[in-house]
């Protein structure tokens, strides 16, 4: 994915933090307000933290496209948000789901993309 598209993903997910920010304590269906509420952000943030590292790495010729390497690094990074951030921060609580959703995320990007690789490959 290239870094404009993966500057997009971060617009957009941003956009959608904004957004969800607003709106989650007006949501009238408690299922989904639950989930808004708790989980909607981590998992579009671990989309826009691939994105971001697939920035950073685009600068030495590399990039994060397999999702065993997605999924370990939002693994071990949300183990450490999860884990070892609230011991240095007091107002923060551990949550393992956290870490799923996070790993929902990336798996969100990898299908993003896919679906990029496989419209080049038909485009040419």
């Amino acid at each position: 994915m290239s870094r404009k598209n993966n500057l997009i993903i971060i617009g957009i997910t941003i956009t959608l933090y904004i957004i969800n920010q607003i709106i989650k304590k007006q949501i009238p269906i408690e299922p989904i307000r639950w989930f808004m509420s708790c989980y909607f952000n981590d998992t579009i943030g671990g989309m826009a933290f691939i994105a971001y590292c697939n920035i950073v790495f685009s600068f030495y010729n590399r990039k994060m496209v397999k999702l065993w390497q997605i999924e370990a690094l939002l693994f071990f990074a949300g183990l450490f948000w999860e884990y070892v951030t609230p011991l240095f921060r007091e107002n923060t609580i551990s949550d393992i789901w956290d870490v799923f959703a996070y790993m929902m995320g990336g798996f969100l990007y990898w299908i993003l993309t896919r679906k990029e690789e496989k419209w080049k490959l038909t485009r040419v």
